[in-house]
């Protein structure tokens, strides 16, 4: 199996997986039908910026469409893979909303240490 075989091998399970039809595939990523069939067929390359589409469409990181789970899997601890997997599900206005919040509890954490740093080294001066 060559690299265009395996690549459309994890396209079709990727899609299969989701539940999607290469109709409704197709139509999130504003193309034919026909196009999905070929990608999956192998008849096809998937370039990179398709493959991206594609990833975003089936809610998964282009990596792994393209060289497969492992590649996204060999640097992410199972915390981290979590917690990307919750943050895929979320429709992306409230992905925004979690990265807002992330970065307001971030900065209550440095805020916070910043204070007790001030406060102990304060006392030791005195």
């Amino acid at each position: 199996m060559n690299t265009n075989e395996r690549i459309a091998a994890r396209l079709k399970q990727a899609r299969e997986q989701k539940g999607l039809s290469q109709k409704t595939l197709a139509e999130l990523c504003g193309w034919a039908q026909s196009r999905i069939g070929n990608y999956e067929s192998a008849s096809r390359a998937i370039g990179i910026d398709d493959a991206i589409a594609l990833a975003k469409a089936l809610r998964i990181p282009p990596a792994e469409l393209v060289f497969g789970p492992e590649s996204t899997q060999e640097w992410l601890s199972p915390q981290h893979r979590r917690l990307l997997d919750l943050f895929d599900q979320l429709p992306e206005a409230e992905q925004e909303r979690m990265i807002d919040l992330f970065q307001v509890r971030l900065k209550e954490i440095d805020d916070y240490v910043e204070k007790y740093l001030r406060g102990r080294f304060k006392s030791a001066e005195d």
